[in-house]
């Protein structure tokens, strides 16, 4: 493909791609006001923001199995279909659990939408330094649609209600469905390969459970529901191990996990999403509830994150031209440890300039390492399977984003309920001349918390949220920390196990 056409459709699917990304983080910065207007838990919130990744996720590698066989221009125009309905959905939904299955729907579409977009991209970019540009890109739009989504998010609350969030997305998505038919070519797997509905079927269902048993143990404990979801988790995906191992056409091949480059690149890809998706789970409570901005300037206020990750991913593959493609992640995942660890000095005054360089270093560092590790998982599989190695990518991504929010969400609920009881506690008499419903809505959220001391008389609400907030900061620390040392522990393995150049795989 000339050039020229091959750059315009690469702004299509960019397009695309922003739209899906957008969506991952767009709800958080409503979060507050969801739990407000909707009257959600915090387990149910979580469910909004999960319920897109966790069927994303599952739906993934069918999506890329259903593109290598059918087409994958044909996926992508299924998948806008389906996002459009779905978000059309989610505007009028009039409860938690009614937004929740909307957002599901979006995620199923979503997971049309995002394994098209990478593997189109492969086929249309066939020079190997025009295609790591291209990735280069493609990694930027992805991360800075995810970072983008809260600014987007904030400004539509400013003016409108919370549904206004979901009404953005027909219009873009039926402009990007136009621009596909016209300009995007068709491209498929010639061998035409035979599904593998069986082996689609278990990876789903095992995918779900896994992330349902991680999100409901803090709350649930080792109830029906856990224990039932942990069981299923652990047959589905054996038996998902099992069954590839023997399918004539795998839609996961198990070999590929014993290719260095593979293996070490989807973990890369898998602990970038976890931070990010962790970190864009609590800054936006953080900054409103704590520091009292609102929606919009709590959207703005990460900006530095978007702008480090832009930058970095469009000169990332320029970079590891020159230091080589193991050390360019290696400083990114560098950056992003420190970064967080450097949360854990977090107070509830504690100025934004510091709020600001810490999120652009963030920033930097995933834009540094994404490009590099999408470029990984792709050259370790065949290029008539891209379909297949883009939902592969995806699918670690989402669900590494999921278990940002499940495990570091999970750790700042037991910090703030552990940190809230003790504060309870020491306030004593204080505590007492509390109105109880104030009490319980402090143990259950720092958001319930924070609607509760709005209702109580100035000086004493102004304390008690106080008192609310250095619980919710000193849980987020603990958190982040965890998350530290998870990213931290992906540094060494890519220190150890990230080929110095991507093209060269031999050491």
């Amino acid at each position: 493909m000339a050039v020229k056409s091959a750059w315009a459709v690469l702004a299509v699917l960019a397009a695309a791609l922003a739209l899906i990304s957008l969506d991952n983080t767009i709800v958080n910065v409503a979060l507050p006001t969801l739990q407000e207007e909707l009257r959600a838990s915090t387990a149910q919130l979580q469910w909004v923001v999960d319920a897109y990744s966790v069927l994303f996720a599952g739906t993934l590698l069918l999506a890329g199995s259903l593109g290598d066989r059918f087409g994958r221009r044909r996926m992508l125009i299924v998948g806008l279909s389906i996002f459009i309905l779905a978000s059309l959905s989610a505007v009028f939904a009039q409860d938690a659990n009614a937004l929740t299955l909307s957002r599901a729907l979006m995620g199923i579409g979503g997971a049309f939408i995002m394994p098209s977009t990478l593997s189109i991209l492969v086929q249309v970019f066939t020079d190997r330094t025009e295609r790591a540009r291209a990735i280069g890109i493609w990694a930027a739009v992805a991360g800075v649609g995810v970072a983008l989504g809260p600014i987007i998010g904030g400004f539509l609350l400013e003016h409108f209600s919370w549904h206004s969030i979901f009404w953005v997305n027909p219009p873009v998505a039926a402009a990007v469905l136009v621009a596909t038919l016209l300009l995007v070519p068709e491209s498929r797997d010639p061998a035409k390969p035979k599904l593998d509905p069986l082996g689609a079927a278990l990876s789903s269902l095992g995918v779900v459970a896994l992330v349902v048993t991680v999100i409901e143990l803090p709350d649930s404990g080792l109830s029906a529901l856990t224990v039932g979801a942990a069981a299923v988790a652990v047959v589905s995906l054996t038996a998902f191990v099992w069954w590839e191992k023997r399918a004539a056409r795998p839609i996961l091949p198990m070999e590929l996990f014993s290719s260095r480059l593979f293996s070490t690149s989807i973990i890369t890809v898998g602990l970038v999403y976890f931070a990010l998706m962790g970190a864009m789970f609590f800054l936006p409570q953080f900054l409103q509830l704590v520091q009292g901005m609102s929606p919009l300037e709590s959207g703005i206020a990460i900006l530095p994150g978007a702008g480090g990750l832009l930058v970095a991913s469009l000169f990332s593959p320029g970079i590891a031209e020159r230091i080589g493609s193991r050390k360019t992640v290696v400083l990114g995942l560098s950056l992003v440890t420190v970064a967080m660890a450097s949360f854990a000095l977090l107070r509830t005054d504690t100025s934004y300039l510091f709020i600001g360089i810490v999120l652009g270093t963030i920033g930097l560092g995933l834009g540094l390492t994404l490009p590099q590790a999408t470029n990984g998982v792709l050259a370790a599989v065949p290029a008539e399977r891209a379909g297949m190695g883009s939902a592969v990518n995806d699918a670690v991504g989402e669900l590494g984003g999921s278990f940002g929010v499940a495990i570091l969400g999970a750790t700042l609920s037991f910090a703030y309920r552990q940190n809230i009881e003790e504060a309870i506690t020491t306030a004593g008499a204080a505590a007492q001349q509390l109105p109880a419903s104030a009490l319980d809505a402090a143990r259950e959220s720092l958001a319930a918390a924070s609607i509760q001391a709005g209702q109580l008389p100035d000086g004493v609400g102004d304390v008690f949220r106080q008192v609310a907030g250095q619980a919710f900061v000193s849980g987020m620390s603990l958190a982040l920390l965890v998350g530290a040392g998870i990213t931290g522990l992906g540094l060494l393995i890519a220190w150890r196990r990230f080929p110095v150049r991507v093209d060269r795989v031999e050491e």
